[in-house]
């Protein structure tokens, strides 16, 4: 992953942290240890970076980047279906289109957030939210 990747995926990252209050709902994090507590509605993040083209011709010309940061709402299998969906519009609402966010001056532009069809994943429901960014670096 290079540096602008890590960055992107930083600046995303503390956005979806800031979306908490008092640690709640609770944020599964790409390769950190969580261990879900039952019955609990959380959030998992995963960072999709998907291409790098180069803008310029010259050595020095900017990549632009472009991916994907999925965060999926997780609950409880059995409870109401309408507490996933309502957390997932609210994740959604957190990262509206156009907006940008920094981390060590690479900025991050959101393109398309999408609320996508709930689905049952052994004792969870999960509803996934699909944040499309794109960043010159």
């Amino acid at each position: 992953m290079s540096a602008a990747e890590k960055d992107i995926h930083t600046a995303l990252a503390v956005r979806l942290k800031a979306f908490q209050t008092a640690g709640s709902p609770p944020i599964a994090y790409e390769n950190d240890d969580y261990e879900p507590v039952i019955g609990t509605l959380y959030l998992e993040e995963t960072f999709m970076p998907n291409t790098k083209d180069p803008v310029g011709l010259s050595h020095t010309s900017s990549d632009d980047y472009e991916g994907m940061y999925q965060i999926t709402v997780r609950s409880a299998k059995g409870g109401r279906r309408f507490d996933a969906q309502e957390q997932a519009r609210l994740v959604a609402l957190h990262f509206p289109r156009g907006a940008e966010y920094t981390y060590n001056s690479t900025k991050v532009k959101i393109v398309t957030v999408e609320v996508n069809q709930g689905l049952m994943d052994n004792d969870r429901y999960l509803v996934p939210v699909t944040v499309s960014w794109r960043v010159l670096a």
